[in-house]
């Protein structure tokens, strides 16, 4: 026989699983508008390096807020990503690209990262 307590326990571990269910489906929509946006914006100049980029993103941002796997994981994976796409896009690493392009992947999957435990806190305290 159950507890009230734990009977309550349970009912806000029900609310919160649903809860996550709820946000991870919200971020497998907009992640990767978020993802083409940005690499729109951050990749280098050639159509590869967009794709790409946006390839990386995606399953970076669907890593970290969806699965939840480590953030770290990530970003090695982004910047291992971003010097071999600055080398293939210019011939050498132009660390004024690198820097941008770099410099912008990683705040944005860092701000997912860390932000998601926030957000499913933030939703329930709200219902």
């Amino acid at each position: 026989m159950q507890q009230p307590d734990q009977k309550e326990l349970f009912e806000v571990l029900e609310k919160q699983k649903k809860n996550q269910l709820q946000v991870d489906l919200i971020f497998k929509i907009v992640l990767p508008i978020v993802a083409f946006l940005l690499s729109v914006i951050c990749a280098n100049l050639n159509w590869q390096s967009t794709l790409g980029t946006f390839i990386i993103l995606t399953i970076a941002f669907i890593a970290v807020g969806v699965k939840r796997l480590p953030l770290w994981h990530s970003l090695i994976v982004i910047t291992l990503y971003c010097l071999a796409d600055n080398y293939l896009s210019y011939g050498q690493l132009d660390l004024t690209h690198l820097r941008l392009q770099l410099g912008t992947m990683l705040v944005f999957v860092g701000m997912v990262g860390i932000g998601r435990p926030y957000v499913d806190r933030w939703l329930l305290k709200k219902q």
